[in-house]
């Protein structure tokens, strides 16, 4: 949505339609953290806000509709009070990467939300059944909505109690693993990580976050996701029954 810059000073010289379009990127925000992508937000909250066709010129930018979602942000910098059970508010932040924009020789693939979902993907063909693998491929790049000098403090602190502490440990490694799978990382690093337990699982996390970077790439939805997750916490908390199967 590259619009005429000189849009939002037009809207300030008519009030009407500087509401119109607060009200036009805050319906927006709304569907965005709700999991929609940032085009289909833009278009479907016109229609709802106006009622009728808006001229593409009179839409919110994608940086305007960063913006808001920013500002819905509580004081920790998550979106997880908006939610329901953890797995809303998992969706709530990993949404909110539909507004954030990569490098498009780096990332064919567009915003942060279509990598995340690739490499979601590629990790569940590796691993259909490892509930905290899936979730830090999912959520690896959350803090990138929030602060991209630091993002993954920045998603470690999001995050918060919603992963556990092996999730956290492979988000906060990625940088470490990717080197590694680079060559580029330290010897005293390196043997660090080569004695942890989880070290294959991180090189797999790196791989999959290396390789999820194609355009046109199928991948399931964030709900179909999320939905997988859901569905794994909930066999690996069900009660055996007589004859020891869940």
């Amino acid at each position: 949505m590259n619009h005429d810059d000189s849009a939002p000073a037009a809207d300030a010289a008519d009030p009407d339609r500087s509401r119109q379009r607060h009200r036009i990127t805050a319906e927006a925000a709304r569907r965005v953290t709700g999991g929609s992508d940032v085009r289909r937000a833009v278009f479907r909250a016109a229609r709802r806000v106006a009622g009728e066709w808006v001229p593409t010129d009179e839409l919110p930018e994608r940086a305007e509709i960063h913006q808001e979602v920013h500002r819905r942000l509580d004081a920790t910098g998550s979106l997880a009070h908006l939610a329901g059970d953890r797995f809303d508010a998992l969706a709530t932040l990993v949404a909110v990467l539909a507004t954030v924009r990569q490098n498009p020789q780096r990332h064919p693939e567009g915003d942060a939300l279509e990598h995340s979902l690739q490499v979601f993907e590629r990790v569940h063909c590796e691993r259909p059944f490892d509930e905290e693998l899936l979730t830090a491929a999912l959520v690896h790049d959350v803090g990138l909505g929030i602060d991209r000098r630091d993002a993954v403090a920045a998603a470690s602190d999001a995050l918060g109690d919603l992963i556990t502490p092996r999730t956290r440990w492979l988000i906060e490694t990625l940088p470490a693993a990717t080197a590694y799978a680079d060559g580029t990382l330290g010897h005293r690093a390196r043997k660090r990580l080569e004695a942890h337990p989880d070290f294959l699982d991180a090189l797999l996390l790196a791989e999959a976050d290396r390789r999820g970077r194609v355009k046109g790439a199928a991948t399931p939805s964030l709900e179909e996701a999320v939905a997988i997750l859901r569905e794994l916490d909930a066999d690996d908390g069900a009660e055996p029954d007589a004859t020891g199967r869940a």
